[in-house]
């Protein structure tokens, strides 16, 4: 089943061609992030504090917490590859994408944090580089890592490319190390490989045999991983004990990593949802309201839910009636369960906020409460409702529930 599950960077380039619409068309658009099935990177955007930059089929995207993201039309193509250049200027990016022909886009940089973008020569065309699980290492910024069919590497900052020496079986993700130019890690289907030599040669890293979904350095010479059916892992480069710092992920996983400065860690769900560990990883969120899930504001939603929902939806959102989910009583279906139980998480918090302000037709007794309550103290609400979710339930949020069930 986790075969099926996780593409190869062959499949994931398929994928992306045979549903990309014309680019062109896009640049436009504006829309939720919960309908984004696939997103093969994702980076901090320089130019906007609390925004990212995503990687996806219909181009290079912003995304907001509030939920939607916009097609930045500085980029005509389907990007699978997308990565943060270490050093000085926080405003260095590269992707990496494939065109409306199917050919490659090429290697892209941007020096001004994606405001604008330049072809790299030679990179495009028939002939040319698309690889994802983009990697830049802290180490030397020159050495660039990538998936295709193999492993790719390059020496110049992404100019020129080689396969690797050698490239682990089944590998799903690759990332550089972040202390020595020459250490390249690789995420398998059967564990985590390293290789000190530039890739001709890899050794198994004695820490699981369970798929590695995707891999990342860490700021102070640490590396992260994520494996299947365990968690996020992270360990010093300079030992050997890996350390399980997150579970809860259930059947779900990260299939792209990245560390902003300040030690967020942005993560990309197979759901194609963006989680954030503000702690380094040790519990996640969604990015969707991220900027509302403060202690003090699930502490104030908290209370206005006690205060206004708790009387119909049970103490912590259990549910009116939670031994029997579809009860009904004179009005329609009683109040349902709005923790981690039942279809709450099913909604955006755009879906949520809707039905507070305006009430559900389901049940009479859930009325308007925009004349009650201010947007502020719903927002509220919901940073405390989605508190009480599961990462899994994070993960499969909004129109993402129909794949995760």
């Amino acid at each position: 089943m986790i075969r099926k599950l996780i593409p190869t960077a062959a499949l994931a380039a398929l994928s992306v061609l045979t549903t990309l619409e014309p680019v062109s068309a896009q640049q436009s658009r504006r829309g939720p992030i919960d309908a984004l099935q696939s997103v093969f990177g994702v980076a901090p955007d320089p130019t906007a504090p609390g925004r990212v930059l995503l990687a996806t089929e219909y181009g290079l995207l912003r995304a907001a917490p509030d939920g939607f993201a916009e097609v930045l039309p500085q980029v005509s193509m389907a990007v699978v590859g997308l990565a943060p250049v270490p050093g000085g200027d926080a405003g260095r990016l590269l992707l990496s994408g494939f065109v409306e022909n199917g050919e490659p886009g090429g290697i892209l940089r941007s020096e001004d944090g994606g405001r604008s973008w330049t072809v790299l020569p030679g990179t495009g065309g028939r002939d040319g580089v698309a690889v994802t699980s983009l990697s830049v290492s802290r180490a030397d910024p020159d050495r660039v890592a990538g998936l295709a069919e193999e492993i790719m590497l390059s020496s110049d900052g992404g100019t020129t490319w080689a396969r690797a020496g050698q490239t682990p079986k089944d590998t799903l993700a690759v990332a550089m190390s972040g202390t020595r130019a020459e250490r390249i890690y690789a995420g398998t289907m059967t564990g985590l490989r390293i290789s000190d030599d530039g890739g001709r040669s890899w050794a198994e890293v004695p820490v699981t045999q369970n798929p590695v979904t995707a891999v990342a350095s860490l700021s102070g010479g640490r590396v992260g991983a994520f494996v299947y059916g365990t968690g996020f892992m992270v360990a010093d480069e300079a030992g050997s004990e890996w350390t399980t710092v997150a579970t809860g992920f259930e059947d779900r996983y990260l299939r792209a990593m990245v560390e902003a400065p300040g030690g967020t860690i942005y993560g990309v769900a197979d759901t194609g949802a963006i989680l954030l560990g503000r702690d380094g990883g040790a519990s996640w969120i969604s990015f969707e309201g991220s900027d509302l899930a403060t202690p003090e504001r699930i502490a104030a939603g908290k209370a206005l839910y006690a205060e206004t929902c708790q009387t119909c939806h049970g103490v912590g959102g259990i549910g009116e009636s939670p031994d029997n989910p579809t009860a009904q009583d004179e009005f329609g279906f009683k109040a349902p369960a709005l923790n981690n139980d039942m279809h709450a998480w099913h909604h955006s918090d755009a879906g949520m906020r809707a039905t507070i302000r305006e009430g559900s037709p389901r049940n009479e007794r859930m009325i308007a409460w925009k004349e009650k309550l201010t947007d502020q103290q719903i927002d509220s609400i919901i940073a405390y409702l989605k508190s009480t979710w599961s990462i899994r339930s994070l993960a499969c949020q909004g129109s993402r529930h129909m794949r995760c069930n």
